[in-house]
Protein backbone atom coordinates (compact mmCIF):
# COMPACT_ATOMS: atom_id res chain seq x y z
CA UNK A 1 0.00 0.00 0.00
CA UNK A 2 1.20 3.41 -0.95
CA UNK A 3 2.34 5.48 1.76
CA UNK A 4 0.98 9.33 1.72
CA UNK A 5 4.88 10.65 1.70
CA UNK A 6 5.06 8.42 -1.84
CA UNK A 7 2.04 9.58 -2.70
CA UNK A 8 2.88 13.49 -3.29
CA UNK A 9 6.03 12.26 -4.53
CA UNK A 10 3.92 10.65 -7.55
CA UNK A 11 1.64 14.17 -7.71
CA UNK A 12 4.54 16.14 -8.06
CA UNK A 13 6.07 13.79 -10.72
CA UNK A 14 2.50 14.01 -12.58
CA UNK A 15 2.02 17.57 -11.99
CA UNK A 16 5.40 18.13 -14.02
CA UNK A 17 3.88 15.76 -17.08
CA UNK A 18 1.10 18.35 -16.99
CA UNK A 19 -1.60 17.14 -15.35
CA UNK A 20 -2.49 17.24 -11.73
CA UNK A 21 -3.95 13.94 -10.49
CA UNK A 22 -6.25 15.66 -7.17
CA UNK A 23 -8.08 17.25 -10.09
CA UNK A 24 -8.54 13.64 -11.27
CA UNK A 25 -9.73 12.67 -7.65
CA UNK A 26 -11.61 15.51 -7.31
CA UNK A 27 -13.68 14.01 -10.25
CA UNK A 28 -13.23 16.76 -13.21
CA UNK A 29 -13.33 15.23 -16.30
CA UNK A 30 -10.92 16.14 -19.01
CA UNK A 31 -13.45 16.07 -21.06
CA UNK A 32 -14.85 19.29 -22.48
CA UNK A 33 -18.67 19.53 -20.92
CA UNK A 34 -21.21 18.25 -23.73
CA UNK A 35 -24.15 19.89 -21.95
CA UNK A 36 -23.47 23.17 -21.73
CA UNK A 37 -20.35 23.73 -23.74
CA UNK A 38 -20.26 20.85 -26.89
CA UNK A 39 -23.87 20.59 -27.84
CA UNK A 40 -24.91 24.27 -27.70
CA UNK A 41 -21.99 24.83 -29.83
CA UNK A 42 -22.54 22.15 -32.17
CA UNK A 43 -26.07 23.18 -33.01
CA UNK A 44 -25.13 26.69 -33.30
CA UNK A 45 -22.14 25.41 -36.04
CA UNK A 46 -23.73 22.92 -38.05
CA UNK A 47 -25.22 24.67 -40.27
CA UNK A 48 -22.32 27.23 -40.94
CA UNK A 49 -20.07 24.08 -41.09
CA UNK A 50 -22.10 22.98 -44.03
CA UNK A 51 -21.64 25.97 -46.37
CA UNK A 52 -18.04 25.43 -45.46
CA UNK A 53 -18.92 21.66 -46.48
CA UNK A 54 -18.19 19.93 -43.33
CA UNK A 55 -21.07 17.73 -41.77
CA UNK A 56 -20.71 17.40 -37.92
CA UNK A 57 -22.68 14.02 -37.64
CA UNK A 58 -25.37 13.98 -34.60
CA UNK A 59 -23.43 12.51 -31.49
CA UNK A 60 -23.42 8.47 -31.66
CA UNK A 61 -21.00 5.93 -29.63
CA UNK A 62 -19.25 5.82 -33.50
CA UNK A 63 -19.07 6.96 -37.02
CA UNK A 64 -20.83 4.20 -38.75
CA UNK A 65 -20.76 3.88 -42.81
CA UNK A 66 -20.94 1.42 -45.40
CA UNK A 67 -17.95 -0.60 -46.29
CA UNK A 68 -16.16 -0.71 -49.80
CA UNK A 69 -14.61 -3.36 -51.15
CA UNK A 70 -11.24 -1.97 -50.36
CA UNK A 71 -9.97 -0.63 -46.97
CA UNK A 72 -9.84 2.47 -46.04
CA UNK A 73 -7.04 4.90 -45.96
CA UNK A 74 -6.37 6.93 -42.68
CA UNK A 75 -4.17 9.77 -42.54
CA UNK A 76 -3.35 11.58 -39.40
CA UNK A 77 -3.04 15.55 -39.13
CA UNK A 78 -2.01 17.21 -36.56
CA UNK A 79 -2.68 21.14 -36.53
CA UNK A 80 -1.97 23.98 -34.02
CA UNK A 81 -5.80 24.62 -32.59
CA UNK A 82 -5.29 28.46 -33.33
CA UNK A 83 -3.11 28.88 -35.88
CA UNK A 84 -4.02 25.77 -38.24
CA UNK A 85 -1.38 26.36 -41.02
CA UNK A 86 -3.45 23.75 -43.37
CA UNK A 87 -1.25 22.60 -46.21
CA UNK A 88 -4.48 23.05 -48.63
CA UNK A 89 -2.44 20.41 -51.31
CA UNK A 90 -1.80 17.92 -48.86
CA UNK A 91 -5.59 17.69 -48.12
CA UNK A 92 -6.20 17.70 -51.93
CA UNK A 93 -4.47 14.74 -52.43
CA UNK A 94 -5.77 12.98 -49.35
CA UNK A 95 -9.43 13.76 -50.52
CA UNK A 96 -11.07 12.85 -47.33
CA UNK A 97 -14.57 11.82 -47.06
CA UNK A 98 -15.15 11.24 -43.28
CA UNK A 99 -12.71 12.13 -40.20
CA UNK A 100 -12.53 11.39 -36.36
CA UNK A 101 -11.08 14.37 -34.82
CA UNK A 102 -9.74 15.09 -31.44
CA UNK A 103 -9.38 18.60 -29.95
CA UNK A 104 -7.53 19.55 -26.79
CA UNK A 105 -8.22 22.85 -25.90
CA UNK A 106 -7.00 25.17 -22.92
CA UNK A 107 -9.34 25.30 -20.14
CA UNK A 108 -10.52 28.71 -20.95
CA UNK A 109 -11.17 28.03 -24.36
CA UNK A 110 -13.92 25.58 -22.78
CA UNK A 111 -15.52 27.74 -20.53
CA UNK A 112 -18.57 28.76 -22.44
CA UNK A 113 -20.01 27.11 -25.97
CA UNK A 114 -19.61 30.91 -27.78
CA UNK A 115 -15.66 30.32 -26.94
CA UNK A 116 -15.47 27.28 -27.89
CA UNK A 117 -17.40 27.38 -30.62
CA UNK A 118 -15.63 30.38 -32.11
CA UNK A 119 -12.74 27.95 -31.42
CA UNK A 120 -13.75 25.49 -33.61
CA UNK A 121 -15.19 27.44 -36.39
CA UNK A 122 -12.05 29.55 -37.26
CA UNK A 123 -10.25 25.79 -37.34
CA UNK A 124 -12.53 24.69 -39.59
CA UNK A 125 -12.62 27.78 -41.28
CA UNK A 126 -9.27 26.91 -42.46
CA UNK A 127 -9.64 23.67 -43.46
CA UNK A 128 -12.43 24.52 -45.82
CA UNK A 129 -9.72 26.37 -47.86
CA UNK A 130 -8.59 23.44 -49.03
CA UNK A 131 -12.23 23.10 -50.37
CA UNK A 132 -13.20 19.19 -49.24
CA UNK A 133 -15.94 18.41 -48.43
CA UNK A 134 -16.06 15.64 -45.98
CA UNK A 135 -17.97 14.09 -42.23
CA UNK A 136 -16.88 14.30 -39.22
CA UNK A 137 -18.01 11.45 -38.06
CA UNK A 138 -16.86 11.31 -34.45
CA UNK A 139 -15.61 14.36 -32.26
CA UNK A 140 -14.17 13.82 -29.10
CA UNK A 141 -12.93 17.48 -27.05
CA UNK A 142 -10.83 17.32 -23.95
CA UNK A 143 -9.48 20.44 -21.63
CA UNK A 144 -5.69 20.91 -21.08
CA UNK A 145 -4.37 23.94 -18.11
CA UNK A 146 -1.53 24.28 -20.43
CA UNK A 147 -1.96 26.84 -23.39
CA UNK A 148 1.13 25.22 -25.23
CA UNK A 149 -0.68 21.68 -24.87
CA UNK A 150 -3.54 22.64 -27.48
CA UNK A 151 -3.96 20.92 -30.79
CA UNK A 152 -6.50 19.62 -33.12
CA UNK A 153 -6.26 15.95 -34.84
CA UNK A 154 -8.03 14.61 -37.35
CA UNK A 155 -7.69 11.17 -38.81
CA UNK A 156 -8.83 11.63 -42.20
CA UNK A 157 -10.26 8.69 -43.97
CA UNK A 158 -10.68 8.45 -47.39
CA UNK A 159 -11.32 5.43 -49.85
CA UNK A 160 -14.08 3.95 -51.84
CA UNK A 161 -17.48 3.29 -49.98
CA UNK A 162 -20.31 1.58 -51.21
CA UNK A 163 -23.88 1.83 -51.00
CA UNK A 164 -24.63 -1.67 -49.69
CA UNK A 165 -23.07 -5.80 -49.55
CA UNK A 166 -19.53 -5.02 -48.26
CA UNK A 167 -20.94 -4.32 -44.38
CA UNK A 168 -20.15 -1.35 -42.35
CA UNK A 169 -17.08 0.05 -41.02
CA UNK A 170 -17.03 1.56 -37.55
CA UNK A 171 -14.72 4.67 -36.11
CA UNK A 172 -14.24 6.10 -32.59
CA UNK A 173 -11.26 7.75 -30.76
CA UNK A 174 -11.16 8.35 -26.35
CA UNK A 175 -8.67 9.46 -24.27
CA UNK A 176 -7.56 9.21 -20.81
CA UNK A 177 -4.86 11.05 -19.23
CA UNK A 178 -4.01 8.15 -16.33
CA UNK A 179 -6.66 5.43 -14.56
CA UNK A 180 -4.48 4.99 -11.69
CA UNK A 181 -2.12 8.22 -10.14
CA UNK A 182 -0.61 5.98 -7.53
CA UNK A 183 0.75 3.67 -10.86
CA UNK A 184 3.97 4.34 -12.86
CA UNK A 185 2.53 6.54 -15.93
CA UNK A 186 4.28 3.75 -18.21
CA UNK A 187 2.88 0.87 -16.56
CA UNK A 188 0.65 -1.25 -18.74
CA UNK A 189 -2.15 -1.33 -16.72
CA UNK A 190 -2.90 2.34 -17.84
CA UNK A 191 -2.57 1.91 -21.24
CA UNK A 192 -4.53 -1.20 -20.99
CA UNK A 193 -7.34 0.56 -19.42
CA UNK A 194 -6.86 3.66 -21.95
CA UNK A 195 -6.85 1.37 -25.22
CA UNK A 196 -9.87 -0.71 -23.52
CA UNK A 197 -12.05 2.30 -23.10
CA UNK A 198 -11.47 3.62 -26.47
CA UNK A 199 -12.53 -0.14 -28.35
CA UNK A 200 -15.85 -0.23 -25.96
CA UNK A 201 -17.63 1.88 -28.48
CA UNK A 202 -17.27 0.03 -31.23
CA UNK A 203 -17.46 -3.23 -28.68
CA UNK A 204 -21.11 -1.62 -27.72
CA UNK A 205 -22.54 -1.65 -31.62
CA UNK A 206 -21.30 -5.25 -31.71
CA UNK A 207 -17.85 -4.42 -33.79
CA UNK A 208 -14.67 -6.53 -32.88
CA UNK A 209 -13.44 -7.72 -36.24
CA UNK A 210 -11.02 -6.35 -38.48
CA UNK A 211 -9.63 -3.74 -35.79
CA UNK A 212 -7.02 -1.64 -36.45
CA UNK A 213 -5.35 0.91 -33.73
CA UNK A 214 -4.02 4.07 -33.91
CA UNK A 215 -1.76 5.09 -30.91
CA UNK A 216 -2.63 8.56 -29.52
CA UNK A 217 0.35 9.03 -27.23
CA UNK A 218 2.11 12.08 -25.78
CA UNK A 219 4.16 12.40 -22.95
CA UNK A 220 7.06 14.66 -21.21
CA UNK A 221 10.06 12.58 -22.96
CA UNK A 222 10.83 10.18 -25.34
CA UNK A 223 11.73 7.44 -23.20
CA UNK A 224 8.01 7.52 -21.47
CA UNK A 225 6.53 7.93 -25.28
CA UNK A 226 8.44 4.66 -25.91
CA UNK A 227 7.29 2.56 -23.02
CA UNK A 228 3.53 3.64 -23.94
CA UNK A 229 3.74 2.81 -27.46
CA UNK A 230 5.54 -0.57 -26.63
CA UNK A 231 2.80 -1.63 -24.73
CA UNK A 232 0.17 -0.56 -26.88
CA UNK A 233 2.05 -3.29 -29.40
CA UNK A 234 1.55 -5.77 -26.51
CA UNK A 235 -1.87 -4.79 -26.30
CA UNK A 236 -2.30 -5.44 -30.13
CA UNK A 237 -0.32 -8.93 -30.03
CA UNK A 238 -2.50 -10.42 -27.67
CA UNK A 239 -5.84 -9.24 -28.89
CA UNK A 240 -4.48 -9.76 -32.66
CA UNK A 241 -5.04 -5.81 -33.73
CA UNK A 242 -3.25 -4.31 -36.16
CA UNK A 243 -1.55 -1.76 -34.66
CA UNK A 244 -1.06 1.49 -36.99
CA UNK A 245 1.63 4.11 -37.50
CA UNK A 246 0.24 7.43 -36.45
CA UNK A 247 1.70 10.75 -35.19
CA UNK A 248 1.85 11.96 -31.60
CA UNK A 249 0.53 15.05 -30.83
CA UNK A 250 3.99 16.35 -29.63
CA UNK A 251 2.90 18.74 -26.77
CA UNK A 252 4.76 17.00 -24.45
CA UNK A 253 2.16 16.45 -21.93
CA UNK A 254 0.48 13.22 -20.49
CA UNK A 255 -1.57 12.08 -22.95
CA UNK A 256 -2.79 8.01 -23.73
CA UNK A 257 -5.61 7.34 -26.85
CA UNK A 258 -6.28 5.91 -29.74
CA UNK A 259 -8.24 5.91 -32.62
CA UNK A 260 -10.11 2.35 -33.62
CA UNK A 261 -11.37 1.30 -36.97
CA UNK A 262 -13.19 -2.15 -37.13
CA UNK A 263 -15.61 -3.71 -39.65
CA UNK A 264 -18.71 -5.75 -39.32
CA UNK A 265 -21.43 -7.73 -42.18
CA UNK A 266 -24.04 -6.55 -39.59
CA UNK A 267 -26.48 -3.96 -39.18
CA UNK A 268 -25.39 -1.91 -36.04
CA UNK A 269 -27.99 -1.44 -33.52
CA UNK A 270 -28.93 1.86 -33.89
CA UNK A 271 -32.34 1.82 -34.61
CA UNK A 272 -33.81 3.80 -31.69
CA UNK A 273 -36.76 4.56 -33.41
CA UNK A 274 -37.73 1.21 -32.95
CA UNK A 275 -38.16 1.47 -29.07
CA UNK A 276 -41.31 0.65 -28.10
CA UNK A 277 -43.55 -0.32 -25.09
CA UNK A 278 -42.14 -2.60 -22.43
CA UNK A 279 -38.77 -3.40 -24.03
CA UNK A 280 -36.15 -4.43 -21.43
CA UNK A 281 -33.18 -3.27 -20.46
CA UNK A 282 -30.01 -5.04 -19.99
CA UNK A 283 -26.47 -4.25 -18.29
CA UNK A 284 -23.59 -6.40 -18.87
CA UNK A 285 -22.11 -5.83 -15.39
CA UNK A 286 -22.80 -3.75 -12.46
CA UNK A 287 -21.49 0.25 -12.49
CA UNK A 288 -19.64 2.33 -9.59
CA UNK A 289 -15.92 1.39 -11.25
CA UNK A 290 -14.22 4.44 -10.80
CA UNK A 291 -15.87 5.21 -6.96
CA UNK A 292 -13.07 2.64 -5.24
CA UNK A 293 -10.21 4.21 -7.54
CA UNK A 294 -11.28 7.94 -6.19
CA UNK A 295 -12.37 7.07 -2.44
CA UNK A 296 -8.28 5.83 -2.00
CA UNK A 297 -6.81 8.57 -3.50
CA UNK A 298 -8.84 10.62 -1.34
CA UNK A 299 -8.16 9.11 1.34
CA UNK A 300 -4.43 9.46 0.68
CA UNK A 301 -4.48 13.38 -0.34
CA UNK A 302 -6.54 14.22 2.96
CA UNK A 303 -6.75 12.81 6.04
CA UNK A 304 -10.24 14.08 6.92
CA UNK A 305 -11.36 11.71 4.34
CA UNK A 306 -9.57 8.77 5.78
CA UNK A 307 -10.43 9.34 9.19
CA UNK A 308 -14.14 9.32 7.60
CA UNK A 309 -13.48 6.36 5.81
CA UNK A 310 -11.88 4.59 8.90
CA UNK A 311 -15.38 4.82 10.37
CA UNK A 312 -16.47 2.14 8.53
CA UNK A 313 -13.28 0.68 6.67
CA UNK A 314 -10.14 0.43 6.06
CA UNK A 315 -7.96 1.72 3.32
CA UNK A 316 -6.62 -1.51 2.61
CA UNK A 317 -9.92 -3.10 1.53
CA UNK A 318 -10.52 0.45 -0.85
CA UNK A 319 -6.83 -0.29 -2.26
CA UNK A 320 -7.82 -4.27 -2.64
CA UNK A 321 -11.32 -2.79 -4.23
CA UNK A 322 -9.38 0.25 -6.82
CA UNK A 323 -6.99 -2.75 -7.64
CA UNK A 324 -9.96 -4.80 -8.81
CA UNK A 325 -11.62 -2.57 -10.85
CA UNK A 326 -8.18 -1.65 -12.46
CA UNK A 327 -8.03 -5.34 -13.47
CA UNK A 328 -11.62 -5.35 -15.28
CA UNK A 329 -11.17 -2.40 -16.96
CA UNK A 330 -7.58 -3.45 -18.39
CA UNK A 331 -9.74 -6.25 -20.23
CA UNK A 332 -11.39 -5.08 -23.42
CA UNK A 333 -14.89 -6.90 -23.62
CA UNK A 334 -14.20 -8.35 -27.15
CA UNK A 335 -16.69 -11.59 -25.93
CA UNK A 336 -19.53 -8.91 -25.39
CA UNK A 337 -19.11 -7.41 -28.73
CA UNK A 338 -19.54 -11.08 -30.19
CA UNK A 339 -22.66 -11.58 -28.29
CA UNK A 340 -23.88 -7.96 -29.40
CA UNK A 341 -22.74 -9.52 -32.40
CA UNK A 342 -24.95 -12.40 -32.56
CA UNK A 343 -28.63 -10.66 -32.32
CA UNK A 344 -27.59 -8.34 -35.16
CA UNK A 345 -29.17 -8.43 -38.96
CA UNK A 346 -27.01 -8.99 -41.34
CA UNK A 347 -26.53 -5.76 -43.25
CA UNK A 348 -29.62 -6.89 -46.08
CA UNK A 349 -31.49 -8.54 -43.83
CA UNK A 350 -35.28 -7.59 -42.54
CA UNK A 351 -34.55 -6.33 -38.50
CA UNK A 352 -37.03 -8.31 -36.78
CA UNK A 353 -37.32 -6.75 -33.26
CA UNK A 354 -38.13 -10.03 -31.47
CA UNK A 355 -34.65 -11.56 -32.62
CA UNK A 356 -32.19 -7.94 -32.69
CA UNK A 357 -31.21 -5.39 -30.14
CA UNK A 358 -32.48 -1.70 -30.97
CA UNK A 359 -30.33 0.09 -29.14
CA UNK A 360 -26.93 -0.21 -27.63
CA UNK A 361 -24.60 2.23 -25.58
CA UNK A 362 -21.14 2.52 -23.73
CA UNK A 363 -21.78 3.91 -20.14
CA UNK A 364 -18.44 4.24 -19.55
CA UNK A 365 -18.80 8.56 -19.50
CA UNK A 366 -22.48 9.40 -19.09
CA UNK A 367 -23.49 6.18 -16.62
CA UNK A 368 -26.84 5.26 -16.07
CA UNK A 369 -27.74 9.36 -17.66
CA UNK A 370 -27.30 7.52 -21.13
CA UNK A 371 -30.48 6.57 -20.53
CA UNK A 372 -31.55 9.63 -20.56
CA UNK A 373 -29.47 10.43 -23.45
CA UNK A 374 -32.30 7.57 -25.05
CA UNK A 375 -35.19 9.05 -24.15
CA UNK A 376 -34.73 12.69 -25.02
CA UNK A 377 -33.62 11.72 -28.17
CA UNK A 378 -36.44 9.07 -29.60
CA UNK A 379 -39.18 11.04 -27.52
CA UNK A 380 -39.55 7.57 -25.56
CA UNK A 381 -40.07 7.48 -21.71
CA UNK A 382 -37.77 5.48 -19.56
CA UNK A 383 -37.62 3.54 -16.51
CA UNK A 384 -35.19 2.52 -14.39
CA UNK A 385 -36.15 -0.08 -11.18
CA UNK A 386 -33.24 -1.38 -9.87
CA UNK A 387 -29.39 0.56 -10.23
CA UNK A 388 -26.83 -2.13 -9.71
CA UNK A 389 -23.13 -1.11 -8.28
CA UNK A 390 -20.66 -3.13 -7.77
CA UNK A 391 -19.19 -1.08 -4.55
CA UNK A 392 -22.13 0.55 -2.86
CA UNK A 393 -20.53 1.72 0.41
CA UNK A 394 -17.47 3.45 -2.04
CA UNK A 395 -20.25 4.74 -3.89
CA UNK A 396 -21.98 6.65 -1.26
CA UNK A 397 -18.98 7.72 -0.16
CA UNK A 398 -17.97 9.44 -3.09
CA UNK A 399 -21.26 11.24 -3.55
CA UNK A 400 -21.59 12.30 -0.22
CA UNK A 401 -18.25 13.74 0.33
CA UNK A 402 -18.36 15.25 -3.71
CA UNK A 403 -15.76 13.11 -5.07
CA UNK A 404 -17.63 12.06 -7.78
CA UNK A 405 -20.49 14.20 -9.97
CA UNK A 406 -21.71 10.82 -11.56
CA UNK A 407 -20.57 7.53 -9.09
CA UNK A 408 -22.47 5.17 -11.76
CA UNK A 409 -20.03 6.80 -14.69
CA UNK A 410 -16.82 4.39 -15.67
CA UNK A 411 -14.13 3.67 -18.20
CA UNK A 412 -14.19 0.58 -19.89
CA UNK A 413 -17.94 0.58 -18.56
CA UNK A 414 -20.77 -1.81 -18.92
CA UNK A 415 -22.62 -1.87 -22.08
CA UNK A 416 -26.35 -1.07 -21.86
CA UNK A 417 -28.85 -3.69 -24.42
CA UNK A 418 -32.18 -2.80 -25.19
CA UNK A 419 -34.65 -5.16 -26.82
CA UNK A 420 -37.89 -7.09 -26.37
CA UNK A 421 -38.47 -8.93 -23.22
CA UNK A 422 -37.66 -12.28 -24.76
CA UNK A 423 -34.92 -11.70 -26.71
CA UNK A 424 -32.98 -9.57 -23.84
CA UNK A 425 -33.16 -12.91 -21.35
CA UNK A 426 -31.71 -15.29 -24.07
CA UNK A 427 -29.39 -12.55 -24.09
CA UNK A 428 -28.42 -12.22 -20.19
CA UNK A 429 -28.12 -16.11 -20.48
CA UNK A 430 -25.35 -16.38 -22.66
CA UNK A 431 -23.55 -13.46 -20.95
CA UNK A 432 -24.10 -15.61 -17.65
CA UNK A 433 -22.68 -18.80 -18.88
CA UNK A 434 -19.65 -16.66 -20.31
CA UNK A 435 -19.05 -15.60 -16.68
CA UNK A 436 -20.44 -12.08 -16.77
CA UNK A 437 -22.54 -10.10 -14.48
CA UNK A 438 -25.72 -8.88 -16.06
CA UNK A 439 -28.70 -7.57 -14.61
CA UNK A 440 -32.11 -6.37 -16.71
CA UNK A 441 -32.48 -2.82 -15.09
CA UNK A 442 -35.48 -1.11 -16.34
CA UNK A 443 -38.32 -0.85 -19.09
CA UNK A 444 -39.32 1.30 -21.56
CA UNK A 445 -42.50 3.06 -20.70
CA UNK A 446 -43.41 4.10 -24.20
CA UNK A 447 -43.55 7.05 -26.06
CA UNK A 448 -43.19 10.35 -24.30
CA UNK A 449 -41.39 13.06 -23.33
CA UNK A 450 -37.79 12.04 -23.14
CA UNK A 451 -37.99 11.27 -19.41
CA UNK A 452 -35.86 9.27 -17.24
CA UNK A 453 -37.08 8.07 -14.00
CA UNK A 454 -35.49 6.23 -11.21
CA UNK A 455 -35.76 5.44 -7.55
CA UNK A 456 -34.43 8.04 -5.14
CA UNK A 457 -31.68 5.42 -4.46
CA UNK A 458 -30.05 7.52 -7.34
CA UNK A 459 -28.74 10.66 -4.58
CA UNK A 460 -26.59 7.73 -3.61
CA UNK A 461 -25.13 8.00 -6.48
CA UNK A 462 -24.81 11.00 -7.94
CA UNK A 463 -23.63 14.11 -6.75
CA UNK A 464 -24.05 17.22 -9.29
CA UNK A 465 -27.70 18.98 -8.81
CA UNK A 466 -27.49 19.78 -12.33
CA UNK A 467 -27.08 15.66 -13.47
CA UNK A 468 -29.62 15.10 -11.00
CA UNK A 469 -32.12 17.42 -12.73
CA UNK A 470 -31.85 15.30 -15.43
CA UNK A 471 -33.63 12.16 -13.45
CA UNK A 472 -37.60 12.25 -12.31
CA UNK A 473 -36.83 10.83 -9.13
CA UNK A 474 -39.58 8.60 -7.70
CA UNK A 475 -39.86 8.32 -4.05
CA UNK A 476 -39.30 5.19 -2.07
Amino acid sequence: METTEEFWERVSRYREMGMDPLRWVAGCAVKVDLTTVVYPALRRLRPLLRELGVIVAEREDADIFTAGREEPTISRRIYNLRDPKIDREDLKRIKPKRAISLVQVHQRGAETDKIFGDILLSLYNSISLAEQKFIVGKGHSIITGYEDAEFALFDFISGSEAAKGEGFTLANNDTIQVIDPTADPGSKEQTDVAVSNSLNDLIALGCYEDLRLLPVIDAPNEELERRIFSNMEKYARKYGIRLLDADSPGRRKLLIGATFIGKTSKEPPVRPDLLTEGMKILITRPFGDLAPINVYLSCLADEDFLKKLEENDTLKAVEIAKNRVIETMREPNLGIGKIVNQFLPEQDEEFITSEHLVATGDMSGPGVLIFKEIAEKTKVDISLDELPVKYADYVRFATENFLMDNATSGTNGAVALIGEEGLISEIMRKLKREGHDPRIIGTVIGKGDGRLETGDVVNEMIASAQLLSEVDIRKE
